[in-house]
């Protein structure tokens, strides 16, 4: 690890030395002890700042722009400084003995110490356990007068789970608290990670809000659905030398890995994926990683920088396991990435809550009615086509459950679906076709997505929805039609044969005048 960090004057606030003038006592006055107020920004719900006092404040001196301070050792925290200006001390130069007087331990701080190297002393002072006082616990607080180190210990902010925050640490802040108080900036920033599944794009005109990237879509089960992760990183990634950072997905039961895998910069195209060592662990549920063991590493990482976004696609299929309706099939996400700029990597880590997407998948429940009694072992055959995606749910056979006929498909999308009768049992007619439309909204933007189904029939009471999906009873009636007599064939063929009959009644009158002549 390198000694002396860059980019040091972005992360530590070192106003009591470049800014204010810096006067050493060489005798003993009384030390200050009155408090003052200390106001940090940048602060985060849940935050703990630790404040190490360094040197005591014995007087000081309020110029116009300018405060001179008169400062003398911390017997508490003497060890402390003795460990920091060693740290800086220039190269061949003898170390500061343990038994220094205050006198001659001032005036090295007051010819060593400056803005340059003070990150370098507050890292070996630290190192040296000094005493800490009271922790802070809000942005705002009373404290003795003095120079201080304060120590952010506990990062807050939005995190939903147990160590999960998207904030990191910060840099050690080293300033003085005089009368006027002070107020110290923290320095640390955030890193994010968004959640996405693509929505299935044949099927927009039942329910989808976008073809783009949502937080919830629905596909038929066999369908591959693509998924997205976005990290960002945080503001002080230019003052690491190490950076870890590790994508971490898991997928449901319902849904199974299958790769195509793309990691890129999401301000270009460069191609990271060689900086990551994918794995895949488990089966159902599934936790998917993409690891960097150090980005800086990576020479195709090279051109990363504070808030730029490294972007994750790869793709699932949604299989025979997955919940129907409208519980969906989760699927979360989180970061672990270094957190501590002091640590270079090599120590602490945090993670980001978890973001959530689902994906939804749905069934057709059929009832199959008969007005006479059927042949149990002759029953009919059906066939469910998705005309809005041209896929066909074929041989779907009727059976006996409970007294009930029934049929079904499990897992199919949203769509206007035909339902066919292929075949039909002796005794019977075909049942009409049954058309109707799945329509599932289903939130793209949320934090825990929900879905609403409507079934729009054409024919009124021909199918309805459920919480699952669509369900329709359809109807056979009995007795085949054979050819039949009657209606205008039958008057015909009366009328036909009363013409005969007045013909006949006729030619017997005309016979029987003729006789009689």
């Amino acid at each position: 690890m390198k000694k002396v960090w860059k980019g040091f004057a972005a992360a530590v606030s070192a106003a009591a030395i470049a800014a204010t003038g810096f006067i050493g006592a060489t005798s003993a006055n009384a030390v200050v002890t009155e408090t003052a107020s200390v106001n940090f920004t940048n602060w985060q719900s849940g935050n703990v700042v630790t404040p190490y006092l360094i040197l005591n404040i014995e007087s000081e001196n309020i110029e116009a722009g300018n405060t001179n301070y008169v400062y003398s050792v911390n017997a508490a925290n003497k060890a402390a400084v003795i460990a920091g200006m060693n740290a800086i001390k220039a190269e061949g130069a003898a170390d500061i003995a343990a038994d220094v007087t205050d006198a001659n331990l001032i005036k090295a701080v007051l010819d060593g110490l400056n803005s340059t190297n003070v990150e370098q002393f507050a890292t070996a002072f630290m190192g040296a356990s000094p005493t800490a006082g009271d922790t802070i616990n809000s942005a705002s607080a009373n404290i003795q007068q003095g120079y201080y180190l304060f120590d952010l210990t506990t990062v807050g902010g939005s995190g939903t789970a147990a160590g999960s925050n998207q904030y990191t640490k910060s840099r050690y802040m080293v300033d003085t608290v005089g009368s006027a108080g002070a107020s110290i900036t923290i320095k640390n920033g955030s890193v994010t990670l968004v959640k996405k599944v693509k929505d299935n794009p044949s099927d927009p005109e039942t329910g989808s809000t976008n073809s783009g990237w949502n937080d919830s879509a629905d596909y038929a089960i066999g369908d591959t659905v693509p998924f997205q992760l976005t990290g960002t990183l945080p503001e002080q990634y230019g003052e690491y030398d190490n950076y870890y950072y590790q994508f971490v997905d898991t997928m449901s039961v319902g849904l199974t890995y299958s790769g195509n895998d793309k990691v890129t910069i999401k301000s270009g195209s460069t191609d990271l994926k060689n900086c990551f060592n994918i794995t895949s662990e488990g089966t159902g549920p599934t936790t998917l990683k993409f690891t960097a063991e150090n980005l800086k590493t990576c020479v195709a990482a090279a051109g990363l920088k504070a808030g730029d976004s490294i972007v994750v696609e790869y793709e699932a299929t949604l299989n025979d396991d997955a919940v129907i309706g409208t519980a969906g099939n989760p699927n979360t996400a989180k970061l672990v990435f270094s957190n501590d700029p002091k640590q270079q990597g090599e120590g602490d880590t945090a993670e980001t809550p978890e973001d959530l997407v689902k994906v939804f998948t749905y069934d057709f429940q059929g009832t199959k009615e008969f007005t006479i009694t059927p042949n149990d072992n002759d029953l009919p055959v059906f066939k469910l086509t998705n005309t809005s995606t041209n896929k066909v749910y074929d041989n779907l056979r009727v059976t006996k459950q409970d007294g009930t006929y029934k049929f079904d498909v499990k897992g199919i999308d949203a769509g206007v679906y035909k339902l066919e009768e292929t075949y039909t049992p002796a005794g019977f007619n075909k049942a009409a076709d049954v058309i109707f439309t799945l329509k599932a909204v289903h939130d793209a933007e949320s934090t825990d997505p929900q879905v609403t189904i409507t079934v729009t029939p054409t024919i009124e009471n021909a199918a309805s929805g459920t919480r699952t999906g669509a369900a329709a009873t359809v109807v056979n009636t009995g007795g085949n039609k054979l050819p039949e007599t009657g209606g205008m064939g039958t008057t015909v063929l009366y009328a036909a044969g009363a013409a005969i009959v007045l013909i006949a009644g006729i030619g017997l009158a005309v016979v029987l005048r003729r006789r009689q002549a």
